[in-house]
């Protein structure tokens, strides 16, 4: 019996959760609390404007990180000091200043996060996007080749917190079954950055330098950072109990004793004692408080049994010296709250997601991040050249060409979230309520036809000079694909490794950048040597590889994972509770 019970807490710790009960409601995960200062707690359209914002700012991560792309042949042309002849030999140079802010962007990550785990999101949402904001305007000011390429190094940096931010944030304000939708609009929101950098980007140089792009993203950045300082808590939360513990008052510790006393008691006196256990098993929660002394905890206990037996009301009822009160609106300015939100080392967290890539759920999800992004991340610093190139467009005329992808984005958001949602709720109610992070993983079936034939169309199309709408297209289906595909194996792996899901946020991110900085660098010689039609046909293979592998994953991943987890490399990964 007790292996039995043990086995499903690690069940539990692996992702899989009672999500429905057999009448078919809806079970909230995690448990909210009865503190009003719970996010979980805070009001509905409260949440959507926390989780407004961080969108927003997740939009804003990528805005410049590719935006400026659209002018790259007039930024090749300002470092080669007017001579355009020169353009061949500075172009690939010029490029490097989006590759590379794209790793850093990821890389940089793996700082980030400890510190996020450690001491909550508030404090990195503003240091983040302050630096973000310093070296954008730098960006701008600067025509030494040198200097362009650290300040790019460094806004690459301060941009990806946001990337890790953002999935916390999400997880912070919602329920289990609400985040798919959310991720979805985060995905969207990480995705269109490019897209919508890309199109305004395009409007910008019409009339105005490329620096001007750096100056209007530094002013976006600017006035999202007073939002932030000024209308964002923390979201972090300190919980103090086990939230896969069952909050039933007779299955809590002394479940003989209560259980007897809900047999000879009636209603108003069963009302009487669960208030008054409730009230005595977080005071033990709290018995390492310094707040109050043991005597005042032993006083406050003897008072509220008195009530609960003796009806008496002379002393006040003990919520009205403990119980939570509202933060006021000044109070959640502060910088940071004084809390510190993990036990663990900061040097654990930084070490884990080296483990964590080696699981195989963990590893199969960085590879479709990585080939989806990193191929778009190819496309999106060349495709200036290209279509300049196939079909003598502007800066602006390319910008536009981008809306596609914009499209393309939009209708991830339903087919990543909504749709990812509907098809994990029918394998849950088919499991009789328990859902398994696996579940999600059909509706990338999608993904495995649209990813690579938008890299096909793209290559094809620019190769033969085809009608410009079809390269356009393929862009939006690679961009629809990568909001839908990446958003569907990201909470994959959220929901299989919760407890660390920052640590598997950060494993991604980081090896994805790595993986995608390799894939996008060498675009260009690859393109070179097998000519556009080979070389995108090659990449849509590799896409479609990695996509068909989530076939296997739904089938054998519960297994995967907890076999995975038994590796001896793999070991230090392991979290409190598993």
């Amino acid at each position: 019996m007790t292996d039995r019970a043990g086995n499903g807490a690690v069940e539990e710790k692996l992702g899989r959760v009672q999500l429905r009960t057999e009448s078919g409601e809806i079970i909230l995960v995690p448990k909210p609390s009865s503190d009003p200062n719970d996010p979980l707690n805070w009001s509905q359209p409260f949440k959507y404007y926390i989780a407004i914002v961080t969108c927003a700012g997740m939009l804003m991560t990528t805005f410049l990180a590719a935006g400026p792309t659209v002018a790259l042949v007039e930024i090749a042309t300002d470092f080669a000091g007017g001579d355009r002849s020169k353009l061949g030999e500075v172009i690939p140079q010029v490029a490097y200043f989006f590759t590379v802010s794209a790793l850093t962007q990821g890389t940089g990550n793996l700082i980030w996060q400890p510190l996020i785990n450690k001491y909550g999101r508030r404090p990195i949402y503003i240091i983040s996007f302050s630096g973000y904001l310093a070296t954008a305007v730098w960006s701008g000011l600067t025509l030494n080749y040198v200097s362009e390429l650290v300040a790019r190094i460094l806004l690459g940096f301060f941009s990806g917190a946001g990337e890790c931010l953002g999935p916390g944030t999400i997880s912070d304000l919602f329920f289990l079954h609400e985040r798919g939708s959310m991720m979805a609009i985060y995905s969207f929101a990480v995705g269109s950055g490019v897209s919508i950098g890309i199109i305004a980007s395009g409007f910008i140089v019409l009339k105005n330098t490329w620096q001007t792009i750096y100056f209007v993203g530094a002013a976006l950045i600017g006035g999202l950072l007073l939002l932030i300082i000024f209308t964002m808590p923390e979201t972090a939360y300190n919980r103090s109990y086990d939230d896969q513990e069952d909050d039933d008052i007779l299955k809590t510790k002394g479940t003989d004793y209560r259980l007897s006393l809900s047999i000879i008691l009636d209603d108003a006196e069963k009302a009487k004692v669960t208030r008054y256990y409730e009230e005595n098993d977080r005071l033990a929660k709290m018995a390492s408080s310094e707040e109050f002394s043991i005597i005042e905890r032993l006083e406050e206990r003897i008072r509220r049994l008195e009530e609960a037996v003796l009806g008496n009301k002379q002393y006040a009822p003990l919520s009205s010296g403990l119980r939570s009160t509202k933060k006021t609106y000044w109070s959640t300015l502060a910088l940071f709250t004084g809390e510190t939100y993990t036990t663990q080392s900061l040097w654990t967290m930084f070490v884990r997601p080296f483990g964590m890539i080696l699981l195989p759920p963990v590893l199969w999800a960085t590879l479709v991040m990585a080939t989806l992004v990193g191929f778009s991340v190819a496309i999106s610093s060349t495709f200036a050249n290209d279509f300049a190139v196939a079909y003598n467009f502007t800066a602006f005329q390319s910008g536009l060409g981008f809306f596609g992808s914009l499209v393309g984005g939009l209708l991830a958001m339903p087919a990543g979230g909504p749709v990812g949602e509907a098809v994990a709720n029918f394998f849950t109610i088919r499991n009789r309520g328990i859902r398994e992070p696996e579940f999600r993983l059909p509706a990338m079936a999608i993904s495995i036809i649209t990813a690579p034939l938008g890299l096909v169309l793209y290559g094809v199309g620019l190769e033969n000079k085809m009608h410009f709408m079809v390269p356009i297209t393929g862009i939006s289906l690679l961009s629809f694909s990568a909001g839908q595909a990446m958003n569907i194996s990201f909470v994959y792996t959220l929901d299989a490794y919760g407890p660390v899901a920052g640590e598997v946020t950060i494993a991604q991110l980081a090896f994805k950048s790595v993986i995608g900085f390799g894939l996008s660098a060498t675009t260009n010689s690859w393109i070179a040597s097998s000519g556009l039609v080979v070389a995108l046909s090659e990449m849509a293979g590799i896409t479609a590889f990695v996509l068909l592998l989530s076939i296997p994953m739904f089938f054998w991943g519960a297994r995967l994972r907890r076999w995975s987890l038994g590796w001896p490399v793999v070991k230090f990964v392991r979290w409190e509770g598993l």
